[in-house]
């Protein structure tokens, strides 16, 4: 797809901003879908994946995505300024649940999201160092349900509510907490980002569009229990559970404690090994 003609005279196309379909957006993007908080973009929803691969092809200019994500193509982003879905302790919505104890996964098969390649990444070094188990980890084809001949599965985002809800294994591992529990650190999940070459030609938009994100954040967080009685609904909540959700399991800061736990993470050897580099922390200035 063509770039945005310049200097003809026709306006930039307005900016693609990335969405991920889970309700922990909801509270970032809730002035700007009702108009509360003006922007001039285009809202894309999908999945942490699919925003992933859109932002790194050039099918979306900002976006939320992974943080791993960040981490493999550090040189071709910018990270926006106090922008995260992060936890400082339980998270609720990235969850492993199990039909055994964690020490008997050893050899047995681990169901893996494919939606989000940090929470995979993580749940695989909380097995290995906190554990001490290899299992055999496969892919899901839907990241919605755990099939029988599988000993254990990550869910993240809605589907790991919603089987929270259903209460139908007996273990269940909280990512975000055991991180905590491990490091005494919070965990960022998944950061705002930009295309560097977008960054460098259009730099007045970004950050136009970065302060609209700002404001949409403290008026969402403020209506966090007018959010929640409109979507609890959509995955089986309570309306107060739902609150809870946003307001006592989600962070939504990029405070400096969140980046010593963001570089916490990236040192980890596992990442390491993936990225082949340390990764720098690049914002928009």
């Amino acid at each position: 797809m063509p770039g945005p003609r310049r200097g003809t005279g026709m306006a930039a196309e307005p900016l693609r901003l990335g969405k991920v379909g889970y309700l922990n957006c909801e509270p970032i993007y809730a002035g700007l879908e009702d108009g509360s908080t003006p922007a001039r973009c285009t809202i894309v929803e999908g999945t942490p994946a699919v925003l992933n691969e859109a932002l790194m092809e050039g099918r979306l200019e900002v976006s939320v995505i992974s943080s791993l994500a960040y981490a493999r193509a550090t040189g071709a982003l910018r990270l926006l300024p106090n922008l995260a879905i992060a936890c400082d302790g339980p998270v609720a919505s990235v969850r492993c649940f199990s039909r055994v104890p964690w020490r008997e996964l050893t050899g047995r098969r681990v169901l893996l999201a494919p939606a989000s390649m940090t929470s995979a990444c993580l749940l695989q070094v909380l097995l290995r160092r906190r554990f001490g188990v290899e299992p055999e980890y496969v892919t899901a084809a839907d990241g919605e349900n755990l099939p029988d001949d599988v000993a254990a599965g990550l869910l993240i985002g809605d589907p790991a509510l919603r089987e929270a809800g259903r209460g139908r294994f007996p273990f269940d591992l909280d990512l975000g907490g055991e991180w905590k529990a491990w490091t005494g650190l919070p965990f960022v999940f998944a950061v705002w980002a930009v295309r560097e070459e977008v960054w460098q030609d259009r730099k007045e938009e970004v950050r136009t569009l970065h302060r609209a994100l700002a404001a949409s954040k403290t008026y969402g967080l403020a209506r966090a229990d007018a959010i929640s009685r409109a979507v609890h609904a959509r995955v089986g909540m309570t309306e107060e559970a739902c609150l809870a959700y946003f307001r006592k399991h989600l962070s939504f800061d990029l405070s400096p404690r969140h980046l010593e736990g963001l570089r916490a993470f990236f040192a980890l050897p596992e990442v390491e090994a993936q990225v082949g580099r340390s990764v720098p922390l690049r914002f928009i200035d």
